[in-house]
């Protein structure tokens, strides 16, 4: 069944998932993706047809655009999570608008901050996140 798009909210953490701050005016949310390596097993005994085992699981990168304000308060702080350099992962955490029970959480890095001010438009920012370890659905 399908569900709309509409009310689903992003949060960061700053200390490790205790608390989360919710970011304002988000505009668009790119989850995280799945895949996963596979490794070749074939062998002169595999009767001519090539066989692979699953391997490593990538969740990916999430990506999220918000109205951007340059001193919001919530803004610098995204902003501060991209240029601190070899710092450890955040937490952050997707919940979805079916009845706000719907969630992913994740830790990764914010590999990008992109703004965008078009002439005849609002501030938004973009946020890139490479995902690090696993994303917990519930």
């Amino acid at each position: 069944m399908a569900e709309q798009a509409y009310g689903i909210t992003f949060a960061y953490s700053t200390d490790g998932g205790s608390t989360f701050t919710s970011v304002g005016e988000v505009t668009d949310v790119s989850p995280p993706s799945i895949s996963k390596d596979v490794i070749e097993t074939t062998n002169h005994g595999s009767s001519g047809v090539k066989t692979y085992i699953g391997s490593l699981v990538d969740y990916g990168e999430c990506s999220v655009t918000f109205n951007y304000d340059p001193d919001g308060t919530d803004d610098v702080a995204v902003r501060g999570l991209a240029t601190s350099a070899n710092s450890d992962a955040s937490v952050f955490k997707i919940t979805y608008s079916d009845d706000g029970t719907s969630t992913e959480t994740f830790s990764g890095h914010v590999i990008s901050f992109e703004t965008e001010a078009p002439m005849d438009g609002v501030l938004s920012a973009t946020v890139g996140i490479k995902i690090t370890g696993t994303v917990t659905y519930a």
